[in-house]
């Protein structure tokens, strides 16, 4: 049996299976840190392209599940104060074809309209399909991180 899974192995690896699949990991990892680099630098459009129109997830504000963004809601959010300032943390990226899924940590500040300012880490999941040559959001979630990075 061990045999068989080294011939798999050398086989895919030859055949070039096995670097697609690191490619495609470099290319979700490259999506992942442009959507959310699009949010931290109010960039809206861009960060709302990231996202299939059927993307459903949990927000950061611990609200009912949300469907799809608006770029004029997150330009009247930003209007209204809110600003994130975070950086991707341990970002593990997994492809299953033309699926992915990703987590991280977010670790920064979020200010929220009227000044208040929240410090810490947020665990961000987020599953992405390959749609017309680009890998779109369909499901995110994310929660606060209980006493920073594990």
């Amino acid at each position: 049996m061990r045999h068989r899974a080294l011939g798999l192995s050398l086989v895919l690896l030859l055949t070039g299976v096995v670097p697609n699949i690191a490619a495609q990991e470099a290319d979700v990892r490259s999506a992942v840190n442009a959507t959310l680099n699009a949010w931290s630098t109010g960039q809206y459009a861009a960060f709302v392209d990231n996202y299939h129109p059927d993307a459903r997830g949990f927000f950061l504000d611990g609200g009912p599940l949300m469907e799809g963004f608006s770029v004029a809601a997150l330009e009247a959010a930003a209007d209204a104060g809110f600003k994130a300032d975070v950086e991707v943390r341990d970002l593990d990226v997994q492809v299953y074809g033309i699926a992915a899924t990703s987590v991280a940590y977010l670790v920064g500040a979020l200010t929220l309209p009227g000044g208040m300012v929240l410090r810490g880490t947020w665990r961000y999941s987020e599953t992405r399909v390959l749609t017309e040559g680009s890998w779109k959001v369909v499901q995110f979630h994310i929660s606060k991180q209980e006493g920073g990075l594990p």
